[in-house]
């Protein structure tokens, strides 16, 4: 019996040490795990075609949906085109009895050119109206319209609006129109414009965008939202309540063939945050859209962001996927919200599930999901994340200094970054070797690394837009690219519309310089664009006067000047002195020097190159 007893206590013993090690073996596994392949988890890298280094799940799965090897033009059923691969967008064609319909016409004149060359290639007929899908692919429109001034333009009521305020303000939509040069040069970076077609570092998806002539023609034909028309021959409906990425869309079905035209779906989950910055785009409107085109039951749907899809229940079950990836986003980040979790812990916690993840619209190859509820959270409560402590937090630079001496000095940092690396713990290696940038960022050593560190996030990556800010940044820190932190709006377009511009210019105001001033600049325009607009100068701030005549206090100078010599002043390509003496400007109240003085309280504009993107004006 006590042989038996010492046994059993024995196995008893024996069981509970390999449980406790199993199950410690379990945890630690667990506590070493990975939480992202940014931080050593498991991914393939691959070549694409063009030599390209990207994620073997990119692919894969974009072709699915997406033109990835060039232009092509798809015929899904009779008489409607769709040319795919010649854009960021697509563009749609229809054809009508005698004539043609384009839906969308590109990013530039350019694209305009091009376009109209691949229509050609299968339809002969002219195109007598011009469809707005949405804001962002307006500037072909002139050239497809092949000099006819009766062309139909239909569009969302506030589409012209739009997209005259953005060439103004610099190009890319923003919250604040004044920092509109600052959001383009960043959506330059986004959209691969400095990365080489071929190669490692090249660009795969999206196309690559450019800066180039537009060609915009306004809407001519404001669509009001449940309208129904004939145009050419077609019975049309439209749809501007909603919209997805910006909010002057127009979705368009065709009852009698249940085609429907939208924005509605994309190649990649809803980008309800772009990482170059953007209006807030709202999950909830993007939705809603979904669903009208859901409940349409379209037997055809052509998209100006995937392949057509054609088969009714193909075309729900798609819709429905699309919509509950949509509704995953928003509610599981409201969730955790509610769970008292902040914007850094969202973004690694909420994974789209596999269920969702089949359906290859709901991969991740644009934005990518650590991205959006972030946005959300800011967007909903502010950056202030419930922690106390983060209230008054040091400088960036006072935490690197502090960071770095911690840890042991520079070389410690580096080694410990190193180390990262090796473990393909990029993620971590590049908040690391982020510190000692941050202490200097022309430490050559540390430009190199942190260049190779982000370089390898940026092959990891499946969105296209981690993917291009990535590679910009390493290719920039390498000395191989300049990257502007400003890309001004066109000269033409600032002389178009001055007064929206006069009032930019208030932000430009240099406290320091300006001290006690107390000046009204009144801006006379002599083109006939706008009579007389000014600005205020009250020491640290300037008012922008819409109404100079009316203000209560009277102008000091008065500026005489065209549009055209006003955008020289704007972009800082001449001195207001040099304008006086060549003939352009002509001061007709208080003096030459008084408004020289004047307008160089303001900076200068001068988006200079830099490795870094910043915000600055000045030097």
């Amino acid at each position: 019996m006590k042989r038996e007893k010492i046994r059993e206590w024995m196995i008893l013993s024996l069981t509970i040490i390999f449980s406790v090690f199993f199950l410690a073996g379990i945890a630690k596994a667990k506590m070493k795990a990975p939480s992202s392949r940014y931080m050593g988890g498991p991914a393939e890298l691959v070549t694409a075609p063009n030599g390209a280094i990207v994620n073997k799940e990119v692919l894969e799965n974009l072709p699915k949906v997406l033109w990835t090897e060039g232009p092509e033009i798809e015929n899904p059923v009779e008489g409607v085109y769709v040319l795919g691969g010649y854009l960021i967008s697509a563009c749609i064609v229809l054809e009508a009895k005698d004539s043609l319909i384009v839906f969308d016409t590109g990013d530039t004149k350019k694209d305009g050119e091009n376009l109209l060359k691949a229509i050609r290639t299968f339809s002969k007929k002219p195109i007598k109206a011009i469809v707005y899908g949405h804001s962002h692919y307006v500037f072909g429109a002139d050239v497809l319209a092949e000099g006819n001034k009766d062309v139909m333009v239909f569009g969302h009521p506030g589409l012209n609006d739009i997209v005259l305020k953005n060439m103004a303000s610099g190009g890319a939509p923003a919250y604040f129109p004044e920092i509109s040069p600052y959001l383009t040069a960043r959506a330059l970076q986004q959209f691969n414009y400095f990365l080489p077609d071929k190669g490692p570092d090249a660009w795969y998806s999206p196309t690559n965008l450019s800066i180039a002539e537009m060609a915009f023609l306004p809407v001519n034909r404001p669509i009001e939202d449940g309208k129904i028309l004939d145009v050419l021959g077609i019975k049309m409906q439209f749809f501007t309540k909603y919209g997805t990425d910006d909010k002057v869309h127009t979705t368009v079905w065709l009852p009698e063939r249940k085609i429907c035209i939208q924005n509605a779906l994309w190649s990649t989950p809803p980008n309800m945050y772009s990482i170059r910055g953007d209006l807030f785009r709202d999950a909830r409107e993007w939705a809603k859209l979904v669903k009208i085109v859901r409940d349409l039951e379209p037997e055809t749907l052509i998209g100006y962001g995937h392949r057509p899809i054609v088969g009714k229940e193909k075309i729900k079950k798609t819709l429905n996927a699309y919509l509950d990836g949509i509704a995953f986003t928003l509610d599981q980040t409201l969730r955790h919200i509610l769970g008292g979790y902040g914007p850094e812990d969202l973004r690694h916690m909420i994974k789209m599930p596999e269920y969702l993840e089949e359906d290859p619209h709901n991969f991740q190859s644009y934005g990518e999901l650590s991205f959006q509820a972030p946005a959300i959270y800011y967007y909903a409560v502010g950056w202030y994340d419930g922690d106390a402590a983060r209230i008054f937090r040091p400088s960036p630079k006072e935490e690197a200094e502090r960071i770095v001496k911690l840890v042991g000095g520079r070389e410690k940092v580096l080694k410990e970054a190193q180390a990262a690396y090796d473990k393909k713990e990029y993620a971590w290696a590049a908040q690391l070797v982020n510190y000692i940038h941050k202490l200097d960022p022309q430490d050559k050593e540390a430009r190199l690394f942190k260049a190779k560190v982000v370089r390898m996030l940026a092959y990891l990556s499946t969105g296209a837009n981690a993917r291009s800010h990535l590679l910009t940044l390493a290719l920039a820190l390498e000395g191989k690219i300049v990257v502007p932190r400003l890309v001004p709006p066109r000269p033409e377009n600032i002389a178009a519309g001055p007064e929206a511009t006069v009032d930019y210019f208030r932000v430009r105001i240099d406290p320091k310089k300006s001290g006690k001033t107390d000046k009204v600049i009144r801006l006379e325009f002599t083109d006939g664009k706008k009579p007389v607009v000014g600005l205020h100068v009250r020491r640290a701030v300037t008012e922008f006067l819409p109404a100079p005549d009316e203000h209560y206090k009277p102008a000091d100078v008065t500026i005489a000047l065209t549009g055209e010599a006003w955008a020289k002043i704007f972009l800082s390509k001449a001195t207001l002195k040099e304008l006086v003496n060549s003939g352009e400007i002509k001061v007709t109240q208080g003096s030459v020097d008084e408004a020289s003085q004047l307008i160089d309280l303001f900076d200068r504009y001068k988006p200079h190159k830099a490795v870094v993107v910043a915000p600055h004006l000045h030097d």
